[in-house]
């Protein structure tokens, strides 16, 4: 069962340093994929939706005047105002800002961005629908998020294991039904790329602040995993108490219409 809000903030309060210095979240190919989707153009004003330790925001602040870096979780902006005095960067201030009710004047914002965060969305249509309000005509949302199997036995899998090692997981749609997601949301999608995010057990447990009973219990699900669901998330053993493994990644460009 996932979190209520209330707790999935005080979670990612608790658990803001270590994603600090996930290298996921840190480097990954979407954050190269986001940036060279931003890099086509020039913004005024850019919002990043729970920005994290802000490598989002960071990534798309050269080619914008100013960028919104919000989150709901106020230990998350005290790391991200740490990253941003340690690289220089002037042009991005922080916010609290709630994913589903973003308090900012409709068609005032020329670029939304959101990466790694909406699988803990209770309502994805309310966000979205948010974005599209405050986008300016032809404004463009970059969407990143981990994404799921077509496969529903796989899909299942995966969203289970999700939840148990982080109650604040709702859920990762698959990338048909971000397709379909988006388009009713008002948007064209112009950008859709399939990428993946690899990740070791120990570090995805250690991130989320799991316990040590139900990381053992993860651990078994994994080890024990059907053949089909290795060979699809990529699951391997790579040392006696370690195991790598990787989860599918959408990004997609969408512009307002």
């Amino acid at each position: 069962m996932s979190a209520e809000p209330a707790d999935a903030q005080e979670q990612f309060n608790r658990q803001a340093a270590n994603y600090a210095v996930s290298v996921p979240h840190a480097t990954s190919d979407s954050l190269g994929i986001i940036s060279e989707l931003a890099a086509v153009g020039r913004y005024h004003l850019a919002l990043d939706i729970a920005t994290g330790p802000g490598f989002t925001a960071f990534a798309i602040a050269e080619f914008c005047n100013t960028v919104v870096a919000s989150d709901f979780a106020e230990g998350m902006l005290d790391q991200a105002r740490k990253i941003a005095d340690e690289r220089d960067i002037h042009n991005v201030r922080f916010e609290i800002i709630e994913a589903h009710d973003i308090p900012y004047p409709d068609k005032s914002i020329d670029l939304v961005t959101c990466r790694t965060a909406a699988h803990h969305f209770h309502d994805i249509p309310q966000f979205l629908s948010e974005v599209h309000r405050v986008l300016k005509p032809a404004g463009i949302f970059l969407l990143c998020d981990t994404t799921t199997s077509e496969d529903h036995e796989l899909a299942q899998w995966h969203q289970r294991v999700e939840a148990e090692r982080d109650p604040s997981h709702v859920a990762a749609p698959s990338p048909s039904q971000w397709s379909t997601l988006i388009a009713d949301a008002r948007f064209k999608i112009t950008h859709n790329q399939a990428t993946q995010v690899n990740m070791t057990f120990n570090h995805w447990v250690k991130r989320s602040g799991t316990s040590e009973q139900t990381s053992q219990s993860l651990r078994g699900d994994f080890i024990t995993a059907s053949n089909k669901l290795k060979r699809e998330y990529g699951i391997q053993e790579i040392s006696d108490d370690d195991i790598a493994f990787h989860w599918p990644v959408l990004v997609c460009r969408a512009v307002k219409v």
